[in-house]
């Protein structure tokens, strides 16, 4: 016991355990706390564990005890831990990712594809749009059966089938069908020529 500094030489270590397990000593150009021993490196805090930089203000993450996790880029928020998963401030990129629960976006706000945002997919809060009107090229629907039907999914509204017919309907009826020799029509023909 002492109420003095203990000062340790460059490379020189404080040493704990009987197989020298925990190691704290500065190498003349890094510090470290090294764990080499078996189990675990426990950092507790009564209320928090707070890494930071030389002054109180560059402060990198937070751990605080039964509660959130904060990263912090120079200084300011840009993830942090909540009840029901993660907050996250700024913009995230990534390589790839895959989610098994839905990705909820609020009104007007877009899910965009392509180097200058070419393809928009919104709702606005009355109508919803999937947007290519600031890109080059065309917008391609690919399948072997494009189904198109009302809203509560009980009612064609229009079917195009890969190598067959494009068919039409009316109040879920049909009424136009493409067909190898031209169009099959299912009721009166009107035109005004």
């Amino acid at each position: 016991s002492t109420g003095d500094d203990i000062t340790f030489a460059d490379s020189s270590k404080a040493i704990f355990g009987a197989d020298s397990d925990l190691q704290i000593y500065h190498s003349g150009t890094h510090s470290f706390i090294e764990d080499k021993g078996t189990g675990n490196l426990y950092i507790d805090g009564a209320s928090s564990v707070v890494i930071r930089g030389e002054t109180a203000n560059t402060i990198s993450a937070i751990f605080n005890d039964e509660g959130s996790v904060v990263l912090k880029h120079s200084g300011d928020t840009k993830l942090a831990t909540t009840a029901t998963g993660i907050d996250v401030t700024g913009a995230i990129t990534t390589e790839g990712m895959t989610t098994s629960a839905n990705v909820n976006f609020g009104d007007s706000i877009q899910a965009r594809f392509g180097a200058a945002s070419d393809l928009k997919i919104y709702h606005d809060g009355s109508d919803s749009y999937i947007n290519d009107t600031s890109g080059t090229g065309n917008l391609y629907l690919a399948s072997n059966q494009l189904i198109i039907n009302n809203s509560p999914n009980n009612e064609n509204m229009a079917r195009f089938a890969e190598d067959g017919s494009v068919t039409l309907y009316h109040n879920g009826l049909a009424k136009i069908a493409t067909s190898a020799t031209g169009i099959d029509v299912t009721g009166t023909v009107t035109a005004d020529g």
